[in-house]
This record gives C-alpha cells, structure tokens and sequence, in this order.
C-alpha cells in the first residue's frame, strides 16, 4: 500500500531541490559471504528471581556505553550493571517530582539515564540512580509504541510521538502522522519533521473515536548523528538530518515481498462495527539497527534453518552485505517467526521464554560475522 502524505512529499521535495538522489541497489549486496549464518553464543542471562524486579512484558532493552542494561517492563525501569546484576527500578507511580503514572520509553547516553512518560515530562538521572532534571512538555501522547526518545544531547532532547488525524477526514485507510518533537532543557517543544504511517483511521465530526496500524516508524540514530527512518511498509530508508531539517537522501534494494500468513485479520477499532483488514503483506523492514558504523535492516524474511534475513548497508546507502540470525520466536502455525533484538559491542540482547514459561534476558556474542 503506496500512500504518500503531503508532509512527507514536501520533505522529499527539499532532498529533491538540494540535488539529493534516491539510491536504488541491486538485489544481491557486495560480499562474497553474504547469505551466510551468524550464530549467537550466549555470555550473561538475567532471570526474574522475584528479589527487586520482575519480568512481566518487557517492551525495550537499551545498553549504555559501558554495558549497563536498562530494561523497559510495564511500570518498571530496572537498570543492571554490565555483568547482569540488579542496581535499581527508576520508576516511582506518582505524579509527583521524580515520579510518572506510566513509562513510554527509556534512553541512556553516556552518563544519563532518561526516562519519558505520563504526565508528559522526561525524568534525567545519572548512573547511579539520582535525578538530575526534570523536563516538563505539553505533548498529548497516544502510548506506545508512538512516543520514542530519539536521541539526547546536553541542552535538549529529541521525542517521536504519533499525531491524530483531522477528525473531519472521516473513516477509512490514511496516513497517521508521527512526529518528530525537538525539546529544550525548558520545556519548550518545536516539531522538526513528520513521517507518517499508514493506518485505518475512524472519525467523526464529534471527534475521533479510533485508529489501527500494523507497521510503527523505524528508526537508528547513526554516528554521524543523523538519523535512520523506515515509515513506509515497503523496503525503503531515508536518511533525516537534524541540523538541516530534512532527509538527505534515500536508498532501498529490490526485495520479495512476504504475504501474511492465514487469514488476513483486521485490527478492532472503537467504534468500527467490523476490524479493517490487515494488508496483504507484512512490512518488509521490521527494525533498524546501527552496529559498528553500517545500518543494519532487520527485514521481514525468516527462513527455515537458518533465521531471520538482515541487510547490510554503509551510511551512503550502499548494500554491502547480508547475513541469517537464529530465531527462537515462533509463529501460530510454529514456524520460525521475526523476534526483537538490541545490539550493542559485538553482542545481541535479547528476551526469551524458558519451558518453564519465565522471561529471561540473555546477552549473546555474534559468531561468524
């Protein structure tokens, strides 16, 4: 499904008017030894004791640049050291300072931990678990997985959060905007950029009354800064400069679209009297990675044997290489199925499933890259 909202066709339009060019890639990357199986050995597991922590839904894994791991669980923000042990929750219910009713997201820089939720305002502690500052802002968020941190520097901070439609637009298949929000240490909120996604949207003239999607924004934050963005469901990238307020370029490779399996459910939608039906495909990207300067895409392929297909590509944009990583997730029909990952120092985290249904944290080396 190809819709391209007027926010966006804008953006396009200034890479266009800098002389930027799209970057089209053939099928097959550039090395030899693509198509090869890197394997996952693991080095640390975390297992919910029941002493200071539980597992119950984790929703992200973020690792510091020292291998702190800070794990995002329903109402909890449990941070551990680099060898796995438990140092503390950072979430308190409240609504007083220091507190939050509800996490959306958390983010770790190089001596920061922050974390964004509800009422509207990003929490910054230091390493050892004492806040720092407090930033209020009048953003309405819409809950996950729509409102991201992006990326922090030291006088603001950077927050994707989804948008609503115009309510007069009426009911049926639109773009649903997500935005992205530039925030000073004041509290003061400027959007920057829109990148929307396609949904199903039910409005009135009364107001909205819901909206389903069935691919959210990717997104990788690169060492140059800039940043990494799949919004659409076809395999495509584009790459989003902060300083001049616009995608810089665009690349994407020829890639075999996978069908959806069984019956093509819809998504329940208050106020719809039957669920819209789920597109015909998966979205061909179902994650961004950055690792050791190159852009992984985590893509929607998962092959028998061998694992989930990821794509390889430098910062310009050009396909160097590609690899399957072993899946432990598996599908209604039990079949091999995608699974999310954080990557960090030649290592993958993960979340697993013990036989005895427990979530477990596992931290793997990358073997055979």
């Amino acid at each position: 499904m190809k819709i391209f909202s007027m926010a966006l066709l804008l953006i396009f339009m200034a890479s266009f008017s800098a002389a930027q060019a799209v970057i089209e890639n053939p099928s097959k990357p550039l090395s030899e030894n693509a198509g090869r199986i890197v394997t996952l050995k693991e080095d640390l597991r975390i297992e919910d004791t029941g002493e200071g922590f539980f597992f119950k839904s984790i929703v992200r894994i973020r690792i510091s640049s020292q291998g702190d791991i800070l794990i995002m669980d329903r109402k909890q923000a449990l941070h551990f050291d680099a060898q796995g042990r438990f140092l503390r929750n950072l979430f308190k219910e409240g609504q007083g300072p220091g507190e939050l009713n509800s996490v959306e997201d958390i983010h770790m820089t190089g001596d920061r931990i922050y974390l964004v939720g509800n009422p509207p305002k990003i929490l910054v502690f230091d390493h050892q678990g004492s806040l720092v500052k407090e930033i209020g802002f009048s953003i309405h968020f819409l809950g996950y997985p729509s409102d991201r941190l992006v990326k922090a520097e030291s006088d603001r901070v950077y927050l994707i959060s989804g948008g609503r439609p115009d309510p007069a637009a009426g009911t049926g298949f639109i773009e649903i905007p997500q935005n992205i929000f530039e925030i000073t240490l004041d509290g003061k909120t400027n959007k920057i950029a829109s990148f929307p996604i396609p949904g199903f949207f039910q409005g009135s003239e009364s107001g909205i009354t819901g909206q389903a999607t069935w691919n959210i924004l990717n997104y990788i934050v690169l060492p140059t800064g800039q940043l990494a963005v799949n919004s659409s469901p076809e395999y495509g990238i584009d790459i989003f400069d902060f300083d001049k307020g616009m995608v810089v370029r665009r690349f994407s490779r020829p890639y075999s679209r996978i069908k959806r399996s069984g019956p093509r459910r819809g998504v329940s939608v208050s106020g719809s009297p039957t669920p819209p039906p789920a597109p015909k495909f998966i979205p061909d990207i179902q994650a961004l990675h950055s690792f050791e300067g190159k852009i992984w895409v985590q893509t929607s392929t998962v092959v028998e044997g061998k694992g989930i297909l990821f794509d390889v590509f430098d910062i310009d944009g050009k396909y160097l290489d590609s690899f399957y990583m072993p899946t432990s997730a598996k599908t209604w029909e039990k079949k091999p199925a995608n699974m999310d990952f954080t990557f960090a120092a030649g290592c993958a985290y993960l979340r697993e499933r013990t036989e005895d249904d427990l979530i477990v944290v596992k931290k793997c080396r990358l073997v055979g890259l």
